[in-house]
């Protein structure tokens, strides 16, 4: 009886332990909503943290009040890239700054004040100016993201730039965003065009057989 007593209570301190190891992965203060699964780490310990784990700096910049922050938020929880975020974000000391947090260095505004915008730096807290958005949708702004997968092949080439390999990501190609194929969508439009062109064409040889045809006949 004792025996399964004291199972029984086993089993509800590890049941409480886990339930706090859940709740504190959902209510981690420095999430921001942008993963409570990840370490986030503050700003002004980033550069000590990056120094002693010998790791590049993921900065995240964004205010509470930006749609377009609220935007990457919202397609950050619902991304299928949400597991190859997490697996990356080991290899970074992560940051995210929201509203008065951001540093205010103008080191960390290359082209501009715009947000949100991510941004490399080194160990010692200096940017990586070469690692931008390569698919940016607006040529002066550089380190604008909308895309989880762009984010995510940003994460990659800073992690290939240091020789680092990710095992779980090895085999993978780089990820696509998830756009409308608009090159495609053109060129389904075009062949429409031309069966119909053709088929106009087509109804106008009949046409014409069938005159030359009631001629022949008169």
């Amino acid at each position: 009886m004792r025996t399964h007593v004291a199972l029984a209570v086993l089993a509800l301190v590890v049941a409480s332990v886990i339930a706090d190891d859940i709740t504190k992965m959902y209510k981690n203060p420095l999430a921001n909503g942008f993963g409570e699964d990840i370490n986030w780490v503050k700003w002004e310990d980033a550069i000590e943290t990056a120094l002693d784990e010998k790791k590049p700096i993921f900065l995240l910049i964004h205010k509470s009040w930006c749609h377009a922050c609220k935007a990457l938020k919202k397609t950050f929880q619902q991304s299928n890239a949400r597991k190859a975020f997490k697996t990356l974000s080991e290899y970074f000391v992560m940051v995210n700054t929201e509203d008065d947090d951001e540093p205010f260095e103008e080191e960390y505004r290359p082209d501009g004040k715009y947000i949100p915008r991510l941004l490399f730096l080194d160990q010692n807290g200096d940017l990586l100016s070469e690692f931008k958005n390569k698919k940016a949708e607006y040529k002066n702004y550089s380190y604008y993201y909308s895309s989880p997968a762009d984010v995510l092949n940003s994460m990659k080439d800073v992690l290939r730039h240091f020789g680092v390999e990710v095992p779980e990501l090895k085999k993978g190609d780089k990820l696509k965003p998830v756009k409308p194929a608009k090159k495609e969508e053109k060129k389904q439009e075009k062949k429409k065009e031309e069966k119909k062109e053709e088929k106009k064409e087509q109804k106008k040889e009949e046409k014409k057989e069938e005159k030359k045809e009631k001629k022949t006949e008169l």
